[in-house]
């Protein structure tokens, strides 16, 4: 089952395992008992136990003391010093992104989202997506109506910034993000299979393309409990007064 490669087994057991996780088990579910993992993966106790630690502190399993080994609801990391979708970055995290619902919205009437993207008419695309068959985000994506001609007659994969980059050429270089914190409305919450008033982070970004020109902003509403925020701060010379 495992190669010869110089690889520690134990590292190899915990690649092996994390990927049966996301395939066959939920977050709350009680991972299978040491001894019957013994014979299904034909490794030692020890090697179980390795991998089991290591996959604890990469936060995928919780022990409780007399009750066993569960499986923890995880916490994807969104990295904000780089430019990517939701889909493209749970992708390099081994995470799968699925849409469950999805709407689109021609909005002619005033809107805040106009002036960002200096346009007359905006096409809002509304989806309720779903992180390894779990509940997990609501998004708003607003463009240029008149930039996406029949997109919704053409949009048809997973992540909407590769779909604009092959499509209409559009794509993104920089943009600006802003994160708060807020409360799950009753609709919100009856969406994302949470109790009303739990939290959830809400991500508002306007993203500019190569020119410097807003061509996309998103609203996105997260469950809390399954994110966390990367930010890379550098030291930056302060001159002495």
């Amino acid at each position: 089952m495992f190669a010869k490669n110089g690889i520690p087994l134990y590292i190899q057991l915990k690649k092996k395992l994390l990927k049966d996780i996301q395939d066959n088990y939920k977050p709350g579910d009680l991972l299978s008992p040491e001894v019957k993992l013994e014979k299904e993966y034909e490794v030692s106790r020890i090697t179980i136990r390795k991998a089991i630690e290591l996959l604890e502190r990469d936060n995928v399993l919780e022990r409780k003391q007399g009750s066993g080994t569960y499986i923890k609801e995880q916490k994807i990391l969104y990295d904000a010093n780089s430019i990517g979708s939701l889909t493209q970055r749970l992708n390099k995290q081994n995470h799968k992104l699925t849409t469950k619902s999805i709407e689109f919205e021609v909005i002619k009437k005033e809107h805040y989202v106009k002036e960002l993207l200096k346009c007359d008419t905006l096409l809002c695309i509304k989806r309720f997506r779903e992180m390894d068959g779990i509940p997990f985000a609501l998004m708003l994506n607003y463009l240029d109506f008149d930039k996406v001609p029949n997109l919704k007659k053409k949009f048809n994969i997973e992540s909407l910034y590769t779909f604009l980059k092959d499509e209409y050429n559009i794509e993104f270089f920089n943009a600006q993000e802003t994160v708060e914190a807020k409360d799950s409305t009753k609709e919100e919450a009856q969406k994302l299979g949470i109790k009303e008033g739990s939290a959830l982070l809400s991500l508002h970004r306007l993203s500019f393309d190569k020119d410097n020109n807003p061509v996309e902003y998103s609203d996105i509403l997260i469950k809390a409990n399954m994110y966390k925020h990367k930010i890379t701060l550098s030291n930056d010379k302060i001159s002495n007064y």
